[in-house]
C-alpha cells in the first residue's frame, strides 16, 4: 500500500522546499509561523493527469522526501522582521535527506544562512525527523519533530532551540468525474509558533494547523494559521525542469499580529 500511495506522491513536483524555506526564513526574520524544519518533498515531476503535490505555506509537514534527495532553496522576504517601513531580506538554504519512514525514521539535516545583507553573517543548522504511522488505499499519514537553531554561528548562536512536533495527512479524493485531488492536512505544536497579537513581535508556544490541494498539475494553494494569524500561499512548480519550483504567500493576512509579510521563495531539488 505505502509503495502505490508513495508512488503516486512521487510523481508531483513537490515544490514544497521552496514554502518551507520561505517559511524558515520568514521565522528568521521575525515572523515565527509554525517551525518548518520537517523533511521538505522535492520529488520527481507529475504525469499529465497528476495534480500538483499538495505542499502548506507557512505551516510544517511531516511528510518526508526520499532518501538521497538533495535540495537548494532561495527565499524572500518584506519587510524584514514584518516591520512596516524596514528592507526586505532573505535566505539561503542547502539540504540532504536520507533514512526510510516505513521501517525507521528518515530525516533531512539542512545548512540555513540567515540573511544576505550581510551575507552569511548568521546561520544555523536544522534537522527534521519523519515516520510513517498509516496508510491506506490512497492515504499517509505521517508524524514529525523538527528541531532549528542548531549549531548556529552570528546572531543565531545565542538564539534558543526551537522544536515543532507534527502530524500530516495525505489523501487523493476522487470527485464524480473520476479526477484524484490530492490534499494534504498539517496540524501541530511547537515553541515558538505563536506570534503575539499586541505588535511588539515576541513569540510563544502554541498549536497550528495548515491545509493544502492540488488545483493544477502545476499549481497548489493553501492556507495555515496559528493561535494569531492566517497565512495563504501558492506554490507552483516549473514545467519541463523537474526539481525547480517557486511559491509566493502572505504572512498574516489580516495584520493582526502587526508583523504582515510577503514571501517568495525557489527551489531546486536533485
Amino acid at each position: 500500500m505505502y509503495g502505490s500511495v508513495m508512488s503516486a506522491i512521487s510523481r508531483s513536483i513537490a515544490v514544497c522546499v521552496a514554502a518551507i524555506i520561505s517559511a524558515s526564513a520568514a521565522q528568521a526574520n521575525g515572523v515565527n509561523a509554525a517551525s518548518t524544519t520537517g523533511a521538505p518533498l522535492v520529488l520527481p515531476g507529475p504525469t499529465a493527469t497528476q495534480l500538483a503535490f499538495p505542499t502548506i505555506f507557512g505551516a510544517a509537514s511531516a511528510v518526508p522526501a526520499p532518501a538521497g534527495t538533495g535540495f537548494v532553496a532561495l527565499s524572500y522576504v518584506n519587510p524584514r522582521g514584518g516591520v512596516s517601513g524596514s528592507d526586505g531580506d532573505g535566505d539561503l538554504s542547502f539540504g540532504y535527506s536520507f533514512g526510510n519512514p516505513i521501517d525507521a525514521v528518515a530525516a533531512t539535516v539542512a545548512i540555513n544562512i540567515l540573511g544576505l545583507d550581510p551575507f552569511a553573517d548568521s546561520g544555523n543548522v536544522s534537522v527534521g525527523l519523519s515516520r510513517l504511522v498509516n496508510v491506506g488505499a490512497s492515504s499517509a499519514t505521517f508524524v514529525g519533530l523538527g528541531v532549528t537553531d542548531l549549531l548556529g554561528w552570528g546572531d543565531a548562536a545565542d538564539e534558543d532551540v526551537v522544536y515543532t512536533l507534527t502530524a500530516s495527512h495525505l489523501r487523493g479524493i476522487t470527485t464524480a468525474a473520476g479526477r484524484e485531488i490530492p490534499v494534504q492536512v498539517s496540524f501541530g505544536y511547537g515553541n515558538e509558533t505563536t506570534l503575539s497579537d499586541d505588535g511588539l513581535g515576541t513569540v510563544g508556544p502554541g498549536v497550528f494547523v495548515g491545509v493544502g490541494v492540488g488545483v493544477t498539475e502545476t499549481l497548489a494553494a493553501s492556507f495555515s494559521a496559528t493561535e494569531t494569524q492566517v497565512n495563504l500561499g501558492l506554490a507552483l512548480s516549473i514545467p519541463n525542469v523537474p526539481g525547480l519550483g517557486i511559491s509566493l504567500g502572505m504572512y498574516d493576512v489580516t495584520d493582526n499580529t502587526s508583523r504582515q509579510q510577503v514571501a517568495l521563495g525557489a527551489s531546486f531539488a536533485f
